[in-house]
Formats: structure tokens, C-alpha cells, sequence
């Protein structure tokens, strides 16, 4: 069911207040007009309020009565017979925050609507983004404007395309749909504008347009971090079966329309799981890199709110932007932090994270946008099954600390990323010596034995410098050893994947 269509139900069985979520107010007075004069409800009266000019014409937004405040609006209403309206309140995040006198007179005005058969109205609140004060919660059903489907950017492009009489291919445009997902039609338009602009055409380099363009929604957002990205697959030492499915999905990405059209399903994301230091933050890196699209970083103890509503509002926010900026990387770490122990407790946090969880779990099942998610956790047994279940990923991977053959690339690739591979380093008898270290553990062998060379006064670095960094280090590796048998018989019970072969 389609935005308008779901709105007509809700208006027509008389519920009080309708929160529409969007920055293209233009396009909610549009569904809010066509609602007015449509056959299934009679044509009502539309009264709009906003911040900025008090009581304005709903058709050409000039003032009609100088109500600045949220309040008197509402007294206004208050003693109005309403029997046929729509009253509208802008910017509501804004009039509504810190206004205990409007937030009550907002409450009796849908105690009129629902109790009072002489009343027939409703209220839309629009805003950029959701605020729900809890003496509201009742009476507030929120919509989100959703942003065009691929038919209607592809309409947008090929109309463009038409007026200035260019010659685009059709896998071009394809792409091109691809890249626009998420946008409005606003900003699709102005990128075009954009585009032609640049070169006089339109062509798969505007491309490029686009990514820049995503990247400073995330910017202006905040609620997502962008992640730079300098490390690739070569960067990660072992883990040869994780990186051969990688690579299978990446080629699936970089062909996603013409895997689309043969019937692949778009990849839904995967999880890694096992000891700290062994490279899934890394590998959540390097997942971006190969695919080659953007990183977005999502920290979900951030998204907690002061007001009712407020957390999940943020939620929604955080993957409303993920999909926006698709195709992407999103990265959820440490995920064990966030949802450990729902349904076990009572208390009001626990309520909250308990919602976070069922809105992510339904997005992991139901998203059709190309984000790939890649969630992060050292231990799994703690968190709902229900994450774990089929379909909200496309695999789950344990990584294990490193055999010895993967230590000795670890070890390489740490070397060469310091300029200090060479050969005489016993990297095998190192390997041989480091059993139950982590790629953490190695890295910091080969940093502590360069620095060492350097302060010696050394010209080169050598096996010695290696070996005092590596005995420095035992004790750690040791007392992490008895942890990580202990994963892995959990892992192995629960028959989740090695990322190792």
C-alpha cells in the first residue's frame, strides 16, 4: 500500500494526529491536497500553522492571522467547530520540543476528534524528523515519506534525458537508477542538473556526482559515521574462505542490475563473530574497499533519546540514511553491546532496546535497498537467536586466531605495510613460536620490534628484535588462549562457518 493510500485509511476511520516525517514538504502538501478533494472523503478545509509565518493560505503560504506560537494556534482551533478540516503543523519537532502548554493543548484537541461526534478533522503533524512527547504517544500514527522507486527515478532520468535530447544507453541509465536510489526527486534533478552542467551529457562518470553527493548527507546528518577506508583485502592476513565469499558478492554488487534482472537476490550483509584482534574490524573495512562503495559506521548505543519515541526515531533515521546513501557498507560493531539480555529485564531501558531490536531485525528481513550490512561481535551466545536466524543474514563467520601458515602473511603484511620486508626475518620460526597469538598480537610484535631497532640505532631490523617483542607478548596470548577454546566450542555447536579454511 502506497503512502497516500495508507494515510486515506487512517483518515477516513478518524484517527486524531498523522506525523509525516520528510524534508520535501512540498510533496506532503501535495498527498494532503489530493486527500482533501478525494472522492472517498469529502473536500475538507485545509488550516495550516508553521513557525515561521504563523497562520498562512494553504495554497500560496501567505499569512492570514499573526499566530506565532504553537499554543494560540491551538486555543484557536480549540474553539473552532471543526466539522470538516485538516489543520497542519509544521515544523512540529521544533514548536512541539519544550512546550509543555502546546503538548497538552495538541492532546486536547484529539480528545475533540476521537470524543466529540460533531468533530470531524485531522491533524498532520510534518517535520524533518519525529518528536513525540509521551502524553502524545497514544494518538500519534507516524509515516515516513519514502523516496522514489526505481521506476520513478528511472522516469525522472529518462524524462531529463528527453528534454535536452541526449542519447543514454540503457544499462547506463540502469546504473544510474542504481546510484539515485534513495534520493528525492529534488535532489535526483539537481544532479542532473549537474551533470549537464559538467559536460553537456549524461553518462556512467556523473556517477561520481552522486557518491559526493551522499557523502555530505552523511555529513549533514551525524548520525552515521563515514568511514575513510585506506585498507583493502590484501591488508587481511589469512582468512582465505571469508575473502573467496567476499569476492563472490562483490561481483554480484558491481553487477547488480543485470544480477537483478537474472534473478539473484541483492546480498543482505554478514556477520563476524570471535576473538578481539583477529581481524573483523578489518575485514568490515576491506569489505568496503573491495566492493567499492562507501563505509557507513553505525554506533547504536548512540541512538538513544531523551523522549518517547525518540530512540526508534533515530533508529529509523540511522537506516533511512543507510539506504539513501546505497549502495553502501554499513557497519554495526560490537553488536553483543547493544542487544545482550532483551527480554530479560523489565525496566525502561531495556523496553527501549527491546523496540531498537524488532525494528532492526524487521529492516535486516525486509530491506530490498542495496545495503550491505556487516555486524561485528566477539561473543554471540548472549545475543537473541532470532538475529541469528536465516534470512537476516547471508552468512555468519567465526574467526579463530590465526594458524600458522596465516601468521607468517600476517606477519608479511605488516612488514611491507612498514616498508620493512625482507628476507633473513625467520618469519616461519616467529610463526612457529607465536601459537594462540592474534593478528592484534602480531601487529604489535612487528611495531614494538621496529621501534626497538630504531632506538638501538639499528640500520636494519632483524630476527633478534622480532624475538624480544615476541617474549614481551606471551603472557597475553596465553591467558587469551583458554577464552578462545571456549568460543570455539560454542561456535562449533551452533555450526557457524570458519573464515579460515
Amino acid at each position: 500500500m502506497g503512502l497516500l493510500e495508507s494515510m486515506r485509511t487512517y483518515v477516513e476511520s478518524r484517527h486524531p494526529i498523522l506525523y509525516v516525517v520528510t524534508f520535501e514538504e512540498r510533496s506532503v502538501d501535495d498527498l494532503i491536497s489530493e486527500l482533501a478533494d478525494s472522492q472517498n472523503v469529502q473536500k475538507r478545509n485545509v488550516l495550516e500553522w508553521n513557525m515561521a509565518r504563523g497562520f498562512v493560505r494553504f495554497d500560496n503560504k501567505l499569512p492570514m492571522a499573526d499566530y506565532k506560537d504553537l499554543p494560540a494556534a491551538l486555543d484557536n482551533w480549540l474553539d473552532q467547530e471543526l466539522d470538516n478540516h485538516f489543520l497542519i503543523v509544521k515544523d512540529a519537532h521544533l514548536a512541539l520540543r519544550d512546550s509543555p502548554l502546546a503538548v497538552a493543548r495538541l492532546r486536547a484537541l484529539a480528545h475533540r476528534i476521537i470524543y466529540d461526534d460533531n468533530v470531524i478533522a485531522t491533524v498532520f503533524l510534518v517535520s524533518s524528523r519525529p518528536l513525540i512527547p509521551p502524553e502524545l504517544e497514544q494518538f500519534i500514527t507516524i509515516f515516513d515519506q519514502p523516496s522514489p522507486e526505481k521506476d520513478e527515478v528511472k522516469q525522472i532520468i529518462q524524462k531529463y534525458v528527453a528534454l535536452y535530447g541526449l542519447s543514454v544507453d540503457e544499462d547506463v541509465i540502469n546504473q544510474l537508477v542504481l546510484a539515485f536510489r534513495g534520493l528525492s526527486a529534488y535532489e535526483i534533478t539537481c544532479l542532473l542538473n549537474r551533470a549537464y552542467q559538467r559536460d553537456g551529457d549524461i553518462d556512467i562518470s556523473d556517477v561520481d556526482l552522486v557518491i559526493e553527493e551522499k557523502k555530505q548527507i552523511v555529513k549533514k546528518n551525524g548520525i552515521l559515521e563515514m568511514v575513510s577506508v585506506t585498507e583493502g583485502v590484501e591488508n587481511v592476513g589469512g582468512l582465505e574462505a571469508l575473502k573467496t565469499w567476499l569476492e563472490e558478492k562483490a561481483e554480484i554488487m558491481s553487477h547488480l542490475p543485470k544480477a537483478l534482472k537474472f534473478g539473484v537476490e541483492t546480498p543482505k550483509g554478514m556477520m563476524i563473530v570471535g576473538m578481539p584482534g583477529c581481524g573483523k574490524s578489518l575485514t568490515a573495512k576491506a569489505t568496503s574497499a573491495l566492493f567499492g562503495l562507501p563505509l557507513l559506521r553505525l554506533d547504536i548505543g548512540s541512538l538513544m533519546g531523551r523522549y518517547v519515541g525518540d530512540s526508534e526515531a533515530n533508529m529509523r533515521r540511522a537506516l533511512r540514511l543507510a539506504e539513501t546513501v546505497s549502495p553502501c557498507v554499513l557497519w554495526v560493531d560490537e553488536l553483543e553491546k547493544a542487544f545482550t539480555g532483551i527480554g530479560g529485564g523489565a525496566s525502561g531501558g531495556s523496553e527501549v532496546t527491546s523496540r531498537l531490536f524488532g525494528y532492526f531485525l524487521t529492516w535486516m528481513q525486509e530491506k530490498t535497498k542495496p545495503v550491505f550490512v556487516v555486524t561485528t561481535a566477539n561473543d554471540i551466545s548472549a545475543l537473541p537467536p532470532e538475529l541469528l536466524r536465516k534470512g537476516r543474514f547471508d552468512e555468519i563467520f567465526y574467526v579463530d586466531f590465526p594458524d600458522e601458515d596465516e601468521r607468517v602473511e600476517i606477519i608479511k603484511v605488516h612488514l611491507k605495510k612498514r616498508g620493512k620486508q625482507r628476507d633473513g626475518l625467520k618469519l616461519k620460526l616467529l610463526a612457529e613460536k607465536t601459537d594462540g597469538f592474534s593478528g592484534a598480537d602480531l601487529e604489535g610484535i612487528v611495531k614494538d620490534a621496529i621501534e626497538k631497532a630504531f632506538l638501538k640505532g639499528e640500520s636494519e631490523l632483524d630476527w633478534t628484535h622480532l624475538h624480544e617483542s615476541m617474549a614481551k607478548s606471551i603472557d597475553h596470548a596465553m591467558m587469551m588462549k583458554g577464552k578462545a577454546e571456549e568460543y570455539r566450542q560454542k561456535f562449533k555447536l551452533m555450526g557457524i562457518k570458519s573464515a579460515s579454511y
